[in-house]
């Protein structure tokens, strides 16, 4: 595991590394020639720890801001907004255990030398509403999301925020449209 070194080829099986300048994410497809390739994209599951995250010195934005960027990329956490917010709101990280916020709020201050500040968020499980915008407004017209915080994923897509997995479950059970799933599958690339 420790034996390292260059190759110009690699043949299925082979584990490489590659230098990644940003381009790529968790579960792309490297390929050559001209016809287009894709696999079914890895699903990100259900987080059950969420928290906003703030920067407490202005001055040190841009460095925050990179840190961020960069390990939402390498999927250390997930990241969720309030709807129609394109980056301009609170962002929330949303992880599997408590042990990924230390790990971001570690890294932001040793790699990237700025300290942040972590809001915890009274919510223990995520679902994705794959019913779509619609369904979500229509449940919450007829008051059957209250308590339930509505954000949206990377994608725009609706999320929605549980205090409990009865309340979970219970919704799921009543309001079949809004298509509730523990996991968030990849957009198509179609």
């Amino acid at each position: 595991g420790n034996d390292r070194e260059s190759i110009d080829v690699a043949y299925p099986g082979d584990v490489i590394g590659i230098n990644n300048p940003g381009n790529w994410a968790i579960g792309d497809t490297l390929y050559t020639g001209n016809a287009k390739i894709a696999f079914p994209g890895i699903p990100s599951f259900s987080p059950e720890k969420f928290a906003y995250i703030r920067n407490p010195n202005p001055s040190s934005y841009k460095s925050f801001q990179k840190g961020i960027d960069q390990l939402l990329a390498e999927g250390a956490v997930q990241a969720l907004r309030q709807r129609n917010d394109d980056g301009g709101g609170p962002l929330i990280l949303a992880a599997v255990g408590q042990l990924q916020f230390e790990v971001v709020q570690a890294r932001l201050k040793n790699e990237y030398g700025v300290d942040s500040d972590l809001e915890p968020i009274g919510y223990t499980l995520a679902r994705w509403a794959d019913g779509g915008w619609d369904a979500v407004d229509k449940a919450d017209k007829d008051g059957k999301l209250f308590g339930i915080m509505i954000v949206q994923d990377i994608y725009k897509r609706p999320v929605l925020l549980f205090r409990n997995d009865w309340k979970a479950a219970s919704v799921a059970e009543e309001e079949k449209y809004l298509e509730l799933s523990p996991w968030s599958k990849p957009p198509s690339i179609d």
